[in-house]
C-alpha cells in the first residue's frame, strides 16, 4: 500500500475509535458494551500495525536517497511525528491507566487510552464476578416461585447450579428446602442421580430456574416469634410437604411445640423445632404483593387510585348498556355460588362485561340444543322459517316454555280436582263446610248453625258407620283443642283491664270460640244419635 492509502486508513481508524467512544458513553447494556470494547481493542491493534507499516514504507523510500538531499518536510516529517505521538500514547496507556481514565472525558486525543482502560477494568470485574458466582453454588437463599394460580411467593431454597455464560442474564437452578406444593418438592431419585424422567415429565422438581438478580437472602427460622399467641408456622408432614398451622403451645427446653393444622383434619400435632419454620407477619400469602409495593415505593397508592378510577369508569360504562333479561351466574342460585365469589375476588364488578376494561360479554353464552338425528341443513331451514330467531334452539327458552306449560298443567289439575271434590263429598268435607264454616267470625257462623237441615239425619245416613266414627273422633279432638284455646284466652284476658281495646278483642275471640264449640257439639250429638239409631236397628233386626 502507498503512503497516502496508509494515511487514509489511519484517519479512518481514528474516526471509528471516536464513534466507538461516543457509543460507549451512551450505551448501558452490558452485552453491547462488551462487544464495543472488543471492537475497540481490535481497532487499536489494527491501528498499531498500520502505523508500523507506514513507518516501514517511509524508511524504504528514504534508503535510496544518499546524496545528502533532505526528505520533503511536508510528507515524511508529519508521518514521523504522528507515529511518535501514537507510540507515546500507548506507553502512557500502559503506565498511567488510572490517570488516563480520569482525563478521558476532557482530552479527545487520548480516547484509545480510556477505551483500553475500560476494557481492562471490565475484565477485572468479570474475574471478580466469576469468583463470587462460584461461591453461590450450595449456598442457601430465598427464591421466588410462581404458583399455578398466578401468584408469586418467596421460599427458602438452595442453589444447586449456575448458568453465568451471560452475566446480564445469569440464572441459577434452586431446590426449595420448605416446599409447600408438589411442584416444589425435590425429586428424591433426581438427587441420587437415578430419575428416569426429564425435567418436564417428572411430577417432582428437578430444580427451578430463576434469574440471579431475583435471589434474596436466606431467611433463617426465628423461633422467638413462637412466644406470641396464635403465631403461625410451616410444619413438615410425612409427605415431605410443609403445611401451615397455628402454634398453641411451646416448650423451649425440649425444643418442641404443639401445632394445630389449618387444613385437612385440623388435628393438633407435637413437632420438634427441626420440622418447624416460623412465619413472619409478611409471609402469610402476601409476599408478592408486599414485594411489589417495596419495589415501586409510593406507586401502590397511585395504583389503588387508578384501580378505583377504572372501576368507576366500568360502572359508568355499564349504565349505558340496556339491562339484560338475566344476570350472569343466575344458575348459582341452586349452588353455593363459589364461581361468582371467586370472580368478585379477582376484581369483577357485577353488571359489567368480562375483561379488565369491561369489553367482554354481559349475558352468559346460551346453550343450543339441536334436534336429535337431524342434519345442520335441516336446522338452518328451521331457523330461516322462524325469521332468523337466534333463540330458536336455546336451552333457556325451552326451559321457560316448559315452566309455562307446567304451570298451566298444574292449574288445570287443580281445577279438575276441585270439580271432582265438589261432585263427590265425603263426611269430612261435609263437616268442614257445615261445621267449621263459621270459624272466621261469630256473625257469619250463626246462619250456618240455625240453617234448617244443617246436619240432618238424611245427610248423615249417606255415610258409612266407619266414616261416622272417624268424624266423631275428629270432632271430639277439635272440641278439646278449642276449649284449650278458650282457657288460654281467659288467662290472657286477666292481664288486661276491662274496657280496653285488647280486652274487647279477647272477649270477641272467646265468644267466637264458644260458638264454634256449640256448633261442633251439636254436630257431634247428631252423629251420636245417628250411630245410636243404627245400633238399635241392628239389634232389632237380630231380635
Amino acid at each position: 500500500m502507498s503512503v497516502d492509502e496508509l494515511n487514509q486508513s489511519i484517519l479512518q481508524y481514528k474516526e471509528q475509535l471516536e464513534q466507538i467512544a461516543q457509543a460507549l458513553q451512551l450505551t448501558r447494556d452490558e452485552t453491547e458494551r462488551n462487544e464495543l470494547n472488543k471492537l475497540k481493542s481490535d481497532l487499536i491493534e489494527l491501528l498499531e500495525l498500520t502505523v508500523e507499516s507506514l513507518a516501514a514504507t517511509s524508511d524504504d523510500d528514504d534508503a535510496p536517497d544518499t546524496a545528502g538531499r533532505a526528505p520533503p518536510a511536508t510528507a515524511d516529517n508529519p508521518i514521523d511525528d504522528e507515529f511518535a505521538l501514537f507510540m507515546r500514547e500507548i506507553k502512557e496507556l500502559q503506565t498511567e491507566d488510572s490517570a488516563a481514565g480520569e482525563q478521558a472525558g476532557e482530552q479527545p486525543a487520548t480516547e484509545p487510552e480510556r477505551k483500553s482502560n475500560d476494557d481492562d477494568a471490565d475484565n477485572d470485574d468479570d474475574a471478580d464476578d466469576d469468583l463470587d458466582l462460584d461461591g453461590l453454588v450450595g449456598s442457601k437463599c430465598s427464591a421466588p416461585h410462581l404458583h399455578t394460580w398466578g401468584s408469586t411467593a418467596y421460599h427458602n431454597a438452595m442453589v444447586c447450579s449456575l448458568d453465568a455464560d451471560d452475566l446480564a442474564h445469569a440464572t441459577a437452578k434452586v431446590l426449595f428446602t420448605n416446599p409447600t406444593h408438589r411442584e416444589m418438592l425435590p425429586c428424591a431419585y433426581f438427587l441420587e442421580g437415578e430419575c428416569r424422567f426429564t425435567d418436564e415429565k417428572c411430577r417432582y422438581s428437578h430444580g427451578e430456574v430463576v434469574r440471579l438478580d431475583q435471589l434474596r437472602d436466606y431467611r433463617a427460622p426465628q423461633f422467638e416469634r413462637l412466644r406470641r399467641a396464635g403465631s403461625r408456622a410451616l410444619v413438615k408432614q410425612p409427605t415431605r410437604l410443609w403445611c401451615k398451622g397455628t402454634v398453641t403451645e411451646v416448650d423451649y427446653d425440649a425444643k418442641r411445640c404443639k401445632v394445630r393444622l389449618e387444613e385437612g383434619k385440623r388435628e393438633q400435632l407435637e413437632v420438634p423445632f427441626e420440622d418447624l419454620l416460623p412465619l413472619d407477619e409478611d409471609e402469610d400469602g402476601q409476599e408478592a404483593a408486599e414485594d411489589s409495593e417495596s419495589d415501586t415505593g409510593g406507586a401502590g397508592e397511585e395504583e389503588s387510585d387508578d384501580e378505583a378510577l377504572r372501576k368507576a369508569l366500568l360502572v359508568e360504562k355499564s349504565l349505558f348498556h340496556p339491562a339484560p333479561d338475566r344476570r350472569l351466574g343466575e344458575w348459582e342460585e341452586h349452588t353455593r355460588g363459589i364461581g361468582s365469589k371467586i370472580m368478585q375476588k379477582m376484581g369483577y364488578i357485577v353488571g359489567t362485561g368480562l375483561g379488565r376494561e369491561g369489553e367482554g360479554i354481559v349475558v352468559p353464552v346460551s346453550a343450543q340444543v339441536l334436534p336429535q338425528g337431524r342434519s345442520l341443513d335441516y336446522c338452518m331451514e328451521l331457523r330461516e322459517q322462524s325469521n332468523g330467531d337466534k333463540d330458536l334452539f336455546s336451552v333457556e327458552k325451552k326451559l321457560v316454555q316448559l315452566k309455562r306449560q307446567e304451570a298451566k298443567r298444574a292449574a288445570k289439575d287443580y281445577e279438575r280436582q276441585r270439580a271432582r271434590e265438589s261432585k263427590s263429598k265425603d263426611v269430612f268435607s261435609f263437616i268442614n263446610e257445615q261445621v267449621f264454616s263459621g270459624a272466621a267470625g261469630g256473625e257469619s257462623s250463626r246462619p250456618n248453625r240455625n240453617r234448617p237441615g244443617a246436619l240432618s239425619r238424611q245427610e248423615l245416613k249417606e255415610h258409612s258407620c266407619k266414616n261416622l266414627n272417624i268424624a266423631s273422633l275428629k270432632l271430639s279432638e277439635e272440641i278439646r283443642r278449642t276449649e284449650a284455646d278458650v282457657e288460654r284466652l281467659k288467662i290472657a284476658l286477666t292481664r288486661h283491664r276491662a274496657g280496653t281495646p285488647a280486652a274487647d278483642n279477647l272477649l270477641r275471640q272467646i265468644d267466637a270460640k264458644r260458638a264454634e264449640i256449640s256448633r261442633m257439639q251439636a254436630s257431634e250429638g247428631n252423629i251420636s244419635r245417628e250411630q245410636q239409631l243404627r245400633s238399635d236397628k241392628k239389634k232389632l233386626t237380630i231380635f
